[in-house]
Parts: structure tokens; C-alpha cells; sequence
């Protein structure tokens, strides 16, 4: 796979994780509210984590799936920036040639 083929498939990757969050962010209420606790600040209390045990489990996978989304989006657009900076860098640098390669 040359550097301009592998540039893009990661940018494509890393562009389809940030719509996935973004997708978490604007369904984060909806799904929060009627399939998981509600309120992230009462996430963790004891009461509610006997009572709703499937509930905590919808919150905190969807907090998780959020977080690998953004993490993962943002690696991934940054290295197909890497990889498009290093090959611009390798084709416009000179070769130089010397005529002894002696010391």
C-alpha cells in the first residue's frame, strides 16, 4: 500500500469514528434518559446501582464507546496527517549525491 493510498484510508477511518461520536453526542440525552440513568453525576451512587444495575451498565457503555470514538478519531486523523506531511517532506527534499562516499 503506497503512503498516499494508506494517508487516506486512515483519514477515512479516523472521519468515520468522529461522526460515530459525534453521532454519541447528539443521541447521548435520548439514550441516557430512557435507557440508561439519566444524570452521569448519580452514575455511581450505591442506591442506584442496586436498583438499575442494566441502566449503569447502558450509561457506562455508552460513556465508553464515546471516549474510544473521540480517542480513536483524533489518532487516526492525526496520523494520516503524519504520513501526508512525511511524504510531501520526501518529495520535495533534494538528493544529494556525493561523488566519494570516503571519509
Amino acid at each position: 500500500m503506497s503512503g498516499t493510498a494508506l494517508a487516506r484510508s486512515t483519514m477515512r477511518f479516523g472521519t468515520r469514528f468522529g461522526i460515530a461520536a459525534v453521532v454519541l453526542i447528539v443521541l447521548g440525552p435520548f439514550i441516557n434518559r430512557n435507557f440508561g440513568v439519566g444524570d452521569a453525576a448519580n452514575l455511581l451512587l450505591p442506591s442506584i446501582v442496586e436498583s438499575a444495575p442494566a441502566a449503569v451498565l447502558v450509561s457506562l457503555m455508552y460513556l465508553v464507546l464515546l471516549g474510544l470514538c473521540v480517542l480513536f478519531g483524533a489518532a487516526l486523523i492525526t496520523a494520516s496527517l503524519v504520513i501526508r506531511h512525511a511524504e510531501m517532506s520526501d518529495e520535495s527534499a533534494p538528493i544529494e549525491e556525493s561523488d566519494s562516499h570516503a571519509f
